[in-house]
């Protein structure tokens, strides 16, 4: 019994996940507070210093929000055990407003993100991810797209 139990507990939790991820994409961010813990979730992004959701992890969104107003997160794969859910996002949208200092152009952007997202008692406490934010600042034109032509060869 405990097996359907836990199972059923997983499928909740992917639910959570799941929801939180389209609040996000609608920019529902009162959806969003109901579904993380209002007194311990912590965000762990690639070479930044773990954010709380109230002081910092609104603030980390702002730029993206502004920069892609039309993001969206199409979930590719998703995995539950315990209480933690794993998902593989494809990240789209339409670059309309300046990022990082780099003009908007107008054009589409598409890049791979992956989470893993702790769920205690129906609300996300933790969320570690990564985003490819090389692919994403090549296709904005922040810095150069690698070719494959590129070479080391020295005369």
């Amino acid at each position: 019994m405990a097996s359907s139990s836990s199972s059923t507990q997983e499928e909740q939790n992917k639910e959570v996940v799941r929801q939180f991820f389209e609040a996000l994409d609608r920019q529902d961010t009162e959806r969003m507070d109901q579904l993380v813990s209002s007194t311990n979730y912590s965000l762990h992004f690639s070479g930044m210093p773990p954010m709380d959701w109230n002081g910092n992890k609104k603030e980390f969104l702002a730029p993206f929000t502004k920069a892609f107003p039309d993001l969206r997160r199409n979930i590719v794969d998703m995995v539950a055990e315990g209480d933690k859910v794993a998902i593989s996002v494809n990240v789209t949208g339409t670059y309309k407003g300046e990022f990082q200092g780099i003009p908007a152009t107008g054009k589409q952007v598409s890049f791979t993100a992956m989470d893993i997202l702790t769920i205690i008692e129906g609300k996300i406490a933790e969320e570690w991810a990564t985003a490819d934010m090389m692919g994403l600042m090549q296709q904005i034109g922040a810095i150069p797209a690698r070719s494959a032509s590129n070479s080391n060869s020295t005369t």
